[in-house]
């Protein structure tokens, strides 16, 4: 299974700040050609099996 990410952005930091926090599973990415409008996008293809080892948003919360 495969994971495919579009990221709109105005400022091409934000790209790239998205795109370090995505390293780790990143595949590959693409920016648009297209510069028209507001926005820009890219498309990011993350490895197939990527999984997250932090805590989500139960950790530390016990089911009773």
């Amino acid at each position: 299974m495969s994971v495919k990410i579009r990221i709109s952005f105005t400022e091409d930091e934000e790209l790239a700040g998205v795109i370090r926090l995505l390293s780790p599973a990143l595949k590959s990415y693409k920016v648009s050609g297209k510069k028209e409008g507001k926005y820009r996008n890219a498309y990011v293809d993350l490895h197939p099996g990527f999984q997250n080892d932090e805590p989500g948003e139960d950790a530390g919360h016990a089911i009773q």
